[in-house]
Formats: C-alpha cells, structure tokens, sequence
C-alpha cells in the first residue's frame, strides 16, 4: 500500500498527558491513540509493531513446547469465590453483572479459568505435563494509570500455565519458561533481568519478574552489575533436559537481583561494592511457581500412578506484550531523544 493511502495521523505537538519518551512517540508517531484514561486504540501502525511482537511471543512458547489457545475475557465470578481469591486484587478488579444479575468480571488473570478447563478435560498423569497459554487482552483498575500503554488500564497479555504431577516437574517447567522468556526478549533486542520478586494476589513464594533497565521505570531494583554481562545468544537448548534449563536459570538467577520488595540489604552487601547498583526497571513480564493452591481448592487432581487422586502443581507465566514496546523505546532512548 502507498504511503498516501495509509492512515497514519501524525501529531505535530506533544501532547500536554505523555510524561515519558515512550508515551509521547507512539502518540506522535501515529500508532495509538487514547480512549479513555489508561485505555488506548492501535491505530494501523502500532497495531503492525504489536502483532510483530506477539508473533515473536507466539514463535518462542511453541518451540518451548506450550500449546496455544484462547480465553475469554468476562470470566464467573464464581470460579474467583471458588478459589478463595475474588476480594484479593480489590478496587483493581473491574466486576460487573450480566442481565441475568450473575456475578461477572473482566478477567485480570486465568488461573482460575484455565483450572476449571484443566480439571474437566484432564483425569490421569499420563496426560502430563502440559502447558496451555493464551494472548488476550486483560483489565486491572489502576487508580493512577500512566505512562502510556506502560501502566494502562487494559492490556495485552500473555499468560501460560503448567500443570504437572509434582513439584519437582512443576519447577521443570518453571525454569523452561525462563529460559524461553530471556529468548524472547533477546530477539526483541531487550536485556531482561530475571530479579527475585513478590508473589502478589497470584500467590507462591518462587516467583521472577524480568526487568528492562531505564530511567523511567516505576520500580526499583538492586543488583550486582555482573548481571548485565550475561546473555542468552545463539545457543540452542533442549526444552525437556532438566539440566539444561536448570543450568540457564542458575547462571541468570546467581548473582544478586532484586525488586525493592524482596530487597535484603545483608545479602547486597555480600556483593563487591563497585558493582553494587540501585537503578529504576520496567517489568515486562513474571513467572511464577505455586504448587497445589488452585488445584487443591478447586479440585483439579489427576489419578497418580498408585491410582489414588493427586492435586496437580501449576504455575503461571506472563508477558506483558503490549507494554513491550515502550518498554523497547525507553531502553534504546539516549540522552538525545534519538532511538
């Protein structure tokens, strides 16, 4: 298609609401433009870039071995009180009733749904390990959103989960995502540091965020500056050896990195001085390991090999696709203004 015939509105003026660099080239730049606070439309151009980005997503969780799908967004509530988790993420939650008054929600999250799909098609361990995942979007409430689509308050996401018949598989397929994740922000030109964090209303105690290191990132981390030595480069792994991802998760998840939630000022201080660093991150994506809490609450066993019903163990894992574009002009910006 000629440019002539394209739809690309371009702005000449900044406008007054885009606070950082990648807010305000997006909005210039003709590739969003927003509806409503934190709520944005990919015009033409944004949406190319995006789906490139998803595609890369798409390419990596295949070659990992995970299958894709599609969830809705409007999830019961029900499935929500049945965890045990509908009051936790608060105002966040946009909750609304169809015309029938059920209970219904825009889902920030799956896990609840994906259980409910796994226990009703899943009954023996022979039929695991298995990991499922989608892209689509999500809504959290943000009481201040921002930055662009680097804080929105709806959001492209994509979100796997793995069911696996005990803890020892289950952090198999923890350490299979990281190693996928760091492949894909590698192709995306980012360096993503896995950092120890917090569980937060998801639950579990193993959990890694991955940060993108830049000045205008709303969290802040501590870490041992060997870490942004590190890199995956071409190498090729095994998704099934357990060694070889259990090798990539050591040697990214070694040296001290953290989020100011999960900070340990006695264990940063083992670190040399000279390469001690406190620095702003933008998270672009977070896997997590919480065993039997969904699947004990819901009910979703599998007949284990002595016959007897046995609760799965899952995990989580996810992107945030849409915010990874800002997340790669804010990395690449110098102090020129100039990509």
């Amino acid at each position: 298609m000629r440019l002539s015939r394209y739809f690309l509105p371009v702005l000449k003026e900044t406008p007054s609401e885009a606070q950082i660099v990648s807010h305000r080239y997006m909005l210039r730049a003709g590739m969003i433009k927003q509806s409503s606070a934190g709520i944005y439309s990919w015009l033409p151009l944004g949406f190319k870039v995006l789906k490139k980005l998803e595609g890369i997503v798409h390419e990596e969780q295949q070659r990992a071995g995970h299958i894709p799908m599609l969830m809705p967004t409007i999830q019961s509530a029900d499935l929500w009180q049945e965890s045990g988790r509908y009051d936790d993420y608060g105002a966040e939650m946009l909750r609304i009733s169809d015309r029938h008054g059920r209970d219904m929600l825009y889902g920030p999250t799956n896990e609840e749904l994906i259980t409910d799909i796994f226990r009703a098609n899943v009954s023996s361990y022979k039929d695991l390990p298995l990991t499922l995942y989608h892209i689509q979007w999500k809504f959290r409430d943000e009481i201040r959103p921002r930055f662009g689509v680097m804080r929105g308050r709806e959001f492209y996401m994509k979100d796997g989960y793995n069911f696996d018949l005990t803890q020892e598989d289950a952090l198999h397929a923890y350490n299979r995502h990281l190693v996928s994740y760091l492949r894909t922000y590698e192709r995306m030109g980012l360096q993503a540091i896995p950092m120890r964090a917090d569980g937060g209303p998801i639950g579990g105690d193993y959990t890694h965020e991955f940060l993108v290191l830049a000045e205008t990132g709303e969290s802040e981390v501590f870490y041992d500056s060997a870490v942004t030595d590190l890199s995956f480069g071409d190498r090729e792994i095994d998704y099934d050896s357990v060694e070889q991802c259990q090798s990539v998760l050591e040697e990214f998840t070694s040296k001290y990195a953290r989020t100011d939630e999960t900070h340990d000022e006695a264990l940063f201080n083992e670190v040399p001085e000279e390469r001690r660093r406190v620095a702003r991150g933008i998270e672009v994506g977070q896997i997590f390991y919480f065993g039997t809490k969904y699947s004990e609450a819901m009910g979703a066993t599998v007949q284990g090999p002595d016959g007897k019903p046995t609760p799965v163990h899952m995990g989580s894992h996810g992107i945030g696709v849409s915010r990874l574009l800002g997340a790669i002009i804010e990395a690449s910006h110098d102090d020129k203004g100039i990509i």
